[in-house]
């Protein structure tokens, strides 16, 4: 009886243990781009009332268990838009397309060759640069102004103390903005960054974008940080040495598994520069930076993130005995949720802390500035189309001690952006309507309250909108895709604390008191060419613009001959065009490139565009092995014009002529088990056509020696 009983008992969980293995399957197949065919690599793949979910590989390819015999299936990727999947009785091996997404965004540009990030969200014709780290470490680079410089087209330019400003199609610096993970970065009273405080370490990529998008309406171009969330565990570092004695590393380590990220780093550089005809360095400089990024996915549909990023600069001029000291301090706290049905919402937090000291020329300058920024984004996805709202406040105290005066001001800024964009996929053949893309914005300024100072007037209450709109054709012919798009707007910038201080420094000569928003109408047509990637082919992409820019109280800096200092005044009107060629060309293996790009512009008056070049010209070849690469580049830059005055009021244009650079990157890979050594090589300006500017040697030749050891 007993041996029954048992037999029994046996039987019973055989068939418990089958009936739940008859109520499991495994599901597999593939998702594809719904407009050119290509796999999608990372595509987030989850069941519905399950937490565990998978995600796709290189080609696209997905294997999934569920429970019983249908299903439905979430898949989301940040660059897509996100879909349910009914899975039946009798599939198994299925097909999934995604259609992309589109972002508002009023430029055509140059070509990515990374993973997407914060200005991902982009239909094929708006493409932004994403520029990966992980290849850029061992280049030799010393800050993010050298890998802009080197690896894009916009201008960058390196003031006689070192500080690295990009502009993009002759908007002033201040017309750039920056982001770290999507949220502003308001550096105090500077509307400007200095990118040579800025290291590469901590960073998953590097996102710029031409002109305006939603959330930066008004700016020339944006720049996004993307910091690296790794939910790994890994640990690199890199050592640079360089001509002159410079050198720089950076190390870090992350912690993680699935759900829990943690990365952290430190970094340090120097640097020195020569007069023309020294025999010793007057000028040194000396950078730091460390970082910590904190990640936690609860769910697949939410993520919290921190992030603390700290950075300081010192340069000493030993020749003038002029000092610049600057430190920056961020915490980030962000939440990201997609509620799937209502849409996804972020919310943000930020405190930004500047800090420094200046003494340039007997005039010295004690800084404080402290930001806090908050806000949310909420994008709500529809079968054929978008809406999408932004708000941001940032409260910035502005306490300065200065050899003039002592300034003490509070300036609150309420920015609020809307968008609203309606899109269609091709339904047939020939020419037909794309998207239409409507954005507003508006911002209210209070900066009259709370002000303390000898040196600024209080100003009235400010508020200012624009807007600007799209619409774009495409067509699919054999093997390529064709887009034509057109964009048009207004938009307005308001001068920074920083900018008002400088002006009040005015020479008497100028009789302005007060500096007055500028504002900005843009047109924009453009086309772009794009081949269907194939393994098996050739690929390539092209793209032309044509665009105008025409200002109102243009704002543009006389500098103060002999030093660093600036001061900005009205211009009155402005207007500047041209066109923007790209072309990017790959063998079928893809292992062999050219890439170039060439911008020509025409000025009204080309010193209302102080150090734009009339003509930018860069290409470059370049190798992929797997562990071995290469890259030789030619920069081409036109001719500049910036105008100085001296203590008497006297006016003087001075010209840069046009520089051309040769560089050369070469690295090699090797990797065993976990660990993985590089070594490169990077030559800048090898052909040797350095100039001065006020007597320090820029454009010098120089050759760094790059090193890594990484483990995962």
């Amino acid at each position: 009886m007993d041996k029954m009983l048992t037999i029994s008992k046996r039987l019973i969980l055989v068939l418990l243990i089958s009936g739940l293995a008859l109520s499991q399957r495994t599901i597999e197949g593939f998702v594809f781009d719904s407009s050119t065919g290509d796999p999608i690599e990372g595509v987030n793949i989850s069941v519905e009332g399950i937490e565990a979910g998978t995600s796709t590989d290189e080609s696209g390819r997905f294997s999934l268990v569920i429970e019983g015999s249908e299903a439905t299936l979430f898949v989301k990727h940040i660059a897509y838009e996100s879909t349910d999947f009914a899975i039946k009785k009798a599939d198994n091996n299925v097909r999934i397309e995604l259609t992309p997404e589109v972002i508002s965004l009023t430029e055509l540009d140059v070509f990515g060759d990374t993973d997407r990030g914060e200005f991902s969200q982009l239909e094929t014709k708006n493409m932004v640069t994403d520029i990966k780290v992980d290849n850029i470490s061992i280049r030799g680079y010393s800050d993010i102004g050298d890998v802009l410089l080197n690896e894009e087209t916009v201008l960058v330019t390196e003031s006689s103390t070192g500080t690295k400003k990009i502009s993009i199609r002759g908007g002033r610096q201040e017309e750039m903005v920056y982001m770290y993970d999507g949220v502003k970065m308001y550096n105090g009273g500077r509307q400007s960054l200095d990118l040579s405080m800025f290291d590469v370490g901590g960073l998953g990529a590097i996102e710029l974008l031409r002109g305006s998008h939603e959330n930066a309406s008004g700016s020339s171009g944006t720049v996004n940080f993307v910091p690296e969330l790794s939910y790994e565990t890994s640990a690199s570092f890199y050592q640079r040495f360089g001509t002159y004695n410079t050198g720089s590393y950076h190390t870090g380590f992350s912690l993680g598994n699935s759900s829990i990220s943690l990365d952290i780093g430190r970094g340090e550089g120097k640097s020195r520069q020569f007069y023309e005809n020294a025999d010793e360095a007057d000028i040194l400089r000396d950078n730091s930076s460390q970082y910590i990024s904190a990640g936690y996915r609860p769910l697949s549909t939410t993520e919290l993130k921190f992030y603390q990023v700290k950075t300081g600069r010192v340069y000493n001029n030993y020749y003038t005995g002029d000092s610049i000291g600057s430190d920056l301090l961020l915490n980030t706290l962000k939440i990201e949720h997609d509620t799937r049905l209502f849409g996804e919402i972020d919310l943000y937090a930020s405190s930004q802390r500047t800090t420094g000291e200046d003494a340039i020329e007997g005039l010295k300058t004690d800084r404080d500035d402290i930001q806090v920024v908050t806000g949310l984004n909420y994008h709500l996805a529809m079968e054929n189309g978008y809406i999408k709202v932004f708000l941001d406040r940032a409260v910035t105290g502005a306490d300065w001690t200065t050899s003039m005066g002592d300034i003490s001001v509070e300036r609150e800024t309420i920015s609020f952006s809307g968008a609203f964009g309606l899109s269609q996929n091709k339904t047939g053949e020939g020419l037909e309507l794309k998207d239409i893309i409507v954005n507003i914005n508006s911002n209210i300024i209070e900066e009259n309250k709370g002000i303390e100072s000898n040196i600024l007037k209080p100003v009235s209450s400010i508020k200012e909108s624009g807007a600007t709109a799209g619409v774009s054709a495409w067509d699919h012919l054999d093997n390529t895709i064709i887009y034509l798009f057109s964009n048009i707007g207004n938009n307005f910038r308001v001068p920074s604390i920083a900018e008002r201080y400088a002006h009040a420094l005015r020479p008497d000569v100028f009789d302005e008191d007060t500096l007055v928003t500028e504002y900005k109408v843009m047109r924009e047509v453009g086309i772009k060419l794009s081949s269907r990637d194939s393994e098996s082919s050739p690929s390539y992409s092209g793209s032309m613009s044509y665009f105008s820019y025409g200002y109102t109280n243009k704002i543009k800096n006389i500098q103060y001959s002999g030093t660093p200092l600036q001061f900005p005044v009205n211009y009155g009107n402005a207007d500047i065009s041209g066109i923007d060629l790209n072309l990017q060309l790959f063998n079928a293996n893809k292992w062999l490139g050219y890439k170039a790009a060439y911008s020509s512009y025409t000025f009204s008056d080309q010193l209302s565009f102080p150090m734009q070049p009339a003509a930018i010209f860069r290409q470059s070849v370049v190798i992929d092995l797997g562990n071995f690469s290469a890259r030789v580049g030619l920069k081409n830059e036109g001719s500049r014009i910036v105008t100085t005055v001296d203590s008497d009021g006297v006016l003087t244009n001075n010209y840069l002529k046009g520089h051309r650079s040769l560089d050369v990157n070469v690295s090699y890979q090797l990797s065993f088990r976990d660990y993985g050594l590089s070594i490169g090589i990077f030559g800048q300006n090898l052909n040797d056509d350095s100039q001065a500017l006020e007597g320090i040697s820029i454009f010098d030749k120089r050759v760094y020696l790059s090193m890594g050891l990484e483990w995962k």
